[in-house]
């Protein structure tokens, strides 16, 4: 599964609205966000991104300045958990790792940053510690979609493709987004052979998320294999 999505929405969906003070932490926090945030969306643009194609993202400026946030309120959730994706995304995994451990001290209970700890150990191809680590957050957040969107990724790795449609179910169902999931779904269904509901899938992403590159990228590839391999059952005969 894509589990580079994982952390795509992470930190922008922790966002409650900013209060009114122009020197809080949330308030200065939710534009960089923001600008994250859509940088990964449309893959990783950012300061590689053409100035004529969309507005140009200084990925690592806007890193730089969430991580020093973490510096200033280093007590903050939502600050260090953006700080802690930031990292990963960067390729740190163990500064993501202690900022991760300091939030949990702080918020014991948060799943979002379960979430992205589950991502770092499925790195690590620890996915017994993952799944457990998964179970054991959803005893404490069962609505949490992210949690299920997760272990729909545990079980696609383990080739268990049927858990993992179950899990996407219920990721949907408790608000998981649209784009997402389906793009989630089509990897599974490509994955178990089932390349024409890929193919749905997919394009039901591009209709939630029109810049969706992953998501256009494999929808053409299977375009182009089905007309390949038409073509030469065809020529066989």
């Amino acid at each position: 599964m894509a589990l580079a999505l994982a952390t795509v929405g992470l930190i922008a969906a922790c966002q409650s609205p900013p209060p009114p003070n122009p020197h809080s932490a949330r308030h200065r926090l939710e534009p960089l966000v923001e600008a994250w945030e859509r940088a990964r969306l449309e893959d990783g643009g950012c300061e590689q991104r053409k100035a004529t194609e969309t507005p140009l993202i200084d990925c690592e400026a806007v890193s730089r300045a969430i991580l020093r946030l973490a510096v200033e309120f280093p007590r903050d959730p939502d600050v260090l958990l953006a700080a802690a994706v930031v990292d990963f995304d960067r390729g740190r995994e163990q500064s993501a790792l202690k900022t991760l451990d300091v939030l949990r001290r702080v918020e014991p209970i948060h799943p979002k940053a379960a979430v992205l700890r589950t991502r770092i150990a499925i790195d690590e191809g620890n996915l017994r510690f993952a799944r457990r680590l998964l179970d054991e957050q959803r005893q404490l957040t069962p609505d949490h979609a992210g949690l299920w969107e997760m272990l729909a990724s545990i079980a696609y790795l383990q080739g268990e493709y049927a858990e993992a449609d179950r899990s996407l179910v219920a990721a949907s169902r408790l608000g998981a987004p649209a784009w997402r999931v389906a793009y989630h779904r089509g990897l599974v269904a490509e994955a178990s052979g089932r390349l024409e509901r890929a193919a749905s899938a997919y394009a039901d992403c591009l209709e939630a998320a029109p810049d969706f590159a992953p998501a256009r990228s494999r929808l053409r590839a299977l375009s182009v294999l089905n007309d390949g391999g038409a073509s030469n059952g065809t020529s066989s005969h």
